[in-house]
């Protein structure tokens, strides 16, 4: 059992937050002019392109949304790594096997992008997203629900890309051949 499963197995409440993976902070005012506000949408766009180019199999694009010496990481309603990936390049080169494993077609529903820290002058945001993951095979089903978190960095063209993501699936509903869940 995960430090924040249930008797279950499923994970309990809040895991995510209780095992220090997702640190909300309270509302507070915040920098929302010209350029806050384009950054705010270009992170939120971040966590969009990686869920849409993931349900197409674009890994070209989807590794666009990560920088050369990014960490990208999956969990399941734990803090057991099911998968640890330390480059753009092994991102490239890792993810095009597990989704053509993948007999079924996805559709990542990204939603609630918080952005909990913006700094403009140093170009770096933390971000947290929710996905409702959905399965179209042999009927619809929920696939899984996840929770994102990614550390970014605004780069010198401009686009802001992940150093580091972290995927936290509540659950997950392999179907197929899916053996290692990646959502």
């Amino acid at each position: 059992m995960g430090l924040s499963s249930t008797a279950s197995g499923l994970p309990g409440q809040a895991w995510a937050h209780k095992v220090g993976k997702i640190d909300m902070r309270p509302l507070e005012p915040g920098d929302w002019g010209p350029e806050a506000l384009a950054a705010r949408a270009q992170i939120a766009e971040a966590f969009h392109r990686f869920g849409m180019s993931f349900d197409e199999a674009r890994v070209d694009v989807l590794s666009s949304c990560f920088t050369e010496d990014s960490v990208f990481e999956v969990v399941q309603g734990s803090l057991e790594v099911r998968t640890r990936l330390e480059s753009r390049q092994e991102i490239a080169d890792v993810l095009p096997e597990r989704i053509r494993n993948q007999d079924d077609q996805r559709r990542h529903l990204m939603s609630n992008v918080l952005v909990e820290e913006l700094d403009l002058a140093a170009g770096t945001a933390k971000a947290l997203a929710y996905s409702v993951v959905t399965v179209a095979s042999d009927g619809l089903q929920l696939g899984a629900s996840v929770i994102y978190t990614g550390d970014l960095r605004r780069e010198a063209d401009g686009c802001w890309r992940f150093t580091y993501f972290f995927i936290g699936m509540d659950e997950y509903l392999a179907s197929g051949r899916q053996e290692t869940a990646t959502a």
